[in-house]
């Protein structure tokens, strides 16, 4: 299982192949979202839609 972390160095979500984990830091369920594969992921300062600069790809 692999760890995301922000830029602040806090666990974001984990990825175990195709499945993204998130945990509510209020109840402590996961949440896990099946995916068909990540294409990448990006580091944005506020929530437009604009694509921004790619800073992880996985693979």
């Amino acid at each position: 299982m692999e760890e995301f972390r922000c830029q602040c160095k806090k666990i974001i979500f984990q990825i175990e192949g195709d499945t993204i984990i998130v945990k509510c830091r209020h109840c402590k369920r996961f949440i896990h979202i099946n995916t068909k594969g990540i294409l990448n992921i990006e580091f944005k300062l506020e929530p437009e839609t604009k694509k921004g600069p790619e800073i992880a790809n996985v693979e």
